[in-house]
């Protein structure tokens, strides 16, 4: 069951018009790849920033970007009294050795260094937010007067062939994703959080309605980073659990 703070998927272009589960905004924004795989993805918020800068990284041109795509396409920005919350799921969920209740009790990395026999122990390799992560941010919501929230997320996001976890197992399913957010749908519901509905649509939908929250949670990962930055840029309120 989808909860309802999550969504079914409703992409902007058919998968044959643009392949949306190798569209990777945050590491096409970040690093040099995305110079040099852009145009194959023509339409999307990557291509138009590729076409106004050869630098990756440039949250300035990002920033008009968006602006710019949000007007054109007339997307919704959140209520100002409703706060906006990043759930990373997908691949670094359902590939890994971890259960849900692994995940929610203690940070787990995700990629796997084969040759020390051991996980990479970085900050960037840790995606997945416990519930102890929440349960603190709902106490900060609390304070800030804030009782509306909602989710974003995309169950499936899975663009590589081949896994970097401790298994090698690509799952082909989204089990543990869906089963993940629920957990933390009701974790808000416990806490008296009115959930609001997000209807999901294509990645640089969602992406943009984040950046223009009032009030934003970030989860672990690059496009969570990236958002909090925009976030901070228009002056509103990064909420974290830490």
């Amino acid at each position: 069951m989808i909860p309802l703070g999550g969504t079914e998927r409703e992409d902007m272009a058919s998968d044959d018009d643009l392949d949306w589960a190798k569209y990777r905004l945050a590491d096409f924004f970040q690093f040099p790849e995305g110079k040099k795989r852009h145009e194959k993805f023509p339409g999307t918020i990557i291509h138009e920033y590729y076409q106004r800068t050869s630098e990756p990284c440039d949250y300035k041109v990002l920033r008009d970007v968006i602006d710019d795509v949000r007007s054109t396409r007339e997307i919704e920005i959140p209520r100002r009294d409703c706060c906006v919350i990043h759930l990373r799921t997908g691949d670094i969920i359902d590939n890994s050795e971890f259960t849900v209740d692994e995940f929610l009790a203690k940070e787990r990395y995700y990629v796997y260094d084969h040759e020390k026999d051991a996980y990479k122990e970085k900050q960037w390799n840790q995606y997945v937010k416990t519930s102890k992560y929440y349960e603190r941010v709902a106490k900060k919501l609390k304070k800030l007067k804030i009782g509306q929230v909602s989710f974003s997320y995309n169950l499936d996001f899975n663009p590589f062939p081949k896994t970097k976890t401790r298994r090698h197992h690509r799952s082909e399913n989204n089990e543990k994703s869906i089963e993940y957010v629920q957990r933390i749908h009701d974790l808000f519901i416990k806490e008296s959080f009115e959930v609001v509905r997000y209807e999901r649509h294509d990645v640089d939908h969602d992406f943009i309605h984040m950046c223009n929250s009032s009030f934003f949670v970030p989860s672990g990962g690059g496009l969570s980073r990236i958002i909090v930055r925009m976030v901070e840029l228009k002056g509103e309120k990064v909420v974290k659990g830490e």
